[in-house]
């Protein structure tokens, strides 16, 4: 019976450590954009097109704007440009990522305002001196102040701050997995390359596609409006969260499998188990087995109560498994990084798995006693 305790609960616990870490990589997907969000990287080019490289900007604001003119196929288009640099408010200092874009960064990245307001469209066109703080900044800058109204002091100048984002969290075992998105702040793109960089390059450049079914004809349309931008040197490239996925599902798959393997052998020792215990009280029942044959009972009676054993046995063992399965589970979920999730379909896959090893490794003990000779089996010392 130990044998199915430890394969069942193998099993379980095995499966939801997959389960749950492919529900957590997809839950992070969907807070950093999901499959409809597509970065615009740079690209190194051949070196046939290095002598008129100088002729293209690389990405910058005005391939933004052509792209929200004329790819029909996007719903969104954020220009970005990021920089690492120094905060202060009063006596309080705090490096953190400024980012400068606009109102569509919110949507593409999903971010919520939790507080105050965010950028909009006067703000971008008058190069305004507004900041939007994630709540980690304002922990660190303002304590347990009202960060709204204040103004913060960025690249010797001042900003208002205006907005306070929500809070995020995603917790992987002890590790907050997105609290990077607490962690910056956000100021016009206009204002970020006006007033701080001096150019109208950008850090990224992030499209939403409106329909991820035609991914392929929307990054060609992208990529023939970029290259007409760009003089036709291909000085960029496209990074999509579909290779992701299919890079997760194939890992997925893997484990699945190999994890899968692990609890298969160990439930099959578990049935082998079953198997020796149910030969064993065959010989020492052979005498019982006789005189129940001799009063009467047919082979199916005798068959049909052995394998009731075994299956009773297994259903025993199942039972402790799924205990035994959680058990596993919630030490997993102590540690950082694991997020198991428990479903049914994984424990009753589990379980039904270890009554029909039990059931099937109980065959042969049962056929055994139900063929045996009454009286030799009367005769059995």
């Amino acid at each position: 019976m130990l044998g199915i305790v430890l394969g069942t609960g193998s099993l379980i616990s095995l499966f939801s450590i997959v389960d749950g870490g492919k529900q957590s990589s997809m839950n992070w997907m969907k807070e950093v954009g999901g499959l409809e969000k597509v970065a615009v990287l740079n690209q190194e080019v051949p070196q046939s097109d290095r002598l008129k490289l100088n002729r293209s900007k690389g990405r910058t604001t005005g391939d933004g704007i052509a792209l929200k003119e004329k790819a029909d196929t996007l719903s969104v288009v954020s220009p970005e440009v990021e920089l690492w640099t120094r905060l202060e408010y009063k006596r309080r200092a705090y490096k953190c990522s400024v980012y400068g874009g606009t109102p569509d960064f919110f949507t593409i990245n999903k971010y919520e305002v939790a507080r105050g307001r965010g950028v909009n469209g006067f703000d971008l066109r008058r190069n305004a001196r507004v900041a939007v703080l994630g709540p980690r900044v304002v922990s660190e800058l303002f304590k347990n102040a009202e960060p709204l109204g204040k103004y913060i002091y960025i690249k010797g100048q001042y900003f208002l701050v205006v907005g306070v984002l929500k809070k995020y969290e995603m917790w992987f075992g002890k590790r907050n997995a997105i609290d990077f998105k607490n962690n910056w702040v956000f100021i016009p793109i206009t204002t970020m390359q006006n007033r701080i960089t001096g150019n109208d390059s950008v850090t990224y450049l992030n499209i939403q596609v409106k329909d991820t079914d035609r991914m392929d004809g929307a990054i060609q349309q992208v990529r023939n409006i970029l290259l007409k931008k760009h003089f036709n040197i291909e000085d960029f490239k496209f990074d999509t969260k579909e290779e992701q996925m299919a890079q997760i599902q194939q890992s997925t798959n893997m484990w699945s499998m190999i994890l899968g393997a692990i609890g298969f052998i160990s439930l099959l020792v578990g049935g082998l188990g079953i198997m020796n215990i149910m030969l064993a009280s065959v010989t020492e029942r052979t005498r019982e087995i006789g005189v129940r044959r001799a009063i009467g009972a047919k082979k199916i009676h005798v068959l049909s109560q052995f394998l009731a054993e075994a299956f009773i046995i297994s259903i025993v063992g199942g039972i402790l498994g799924i205990i035994f399965g959680v058990i596993i589970i919630r030490v997993f979920a102590t540690f950082p990084d694991i997020t198991p999730k428990l479903s049914f379909s994984a424990v009753a896959l589990s379980f039904g798995f270890s009554v029909t090893v039990g059931l099937f490794f109980g065959v042969y003990p049962a056929s055994r006693a139900a063929g045996l000779n009454p009286i030799d089996a009367l005769r059995y010392e």
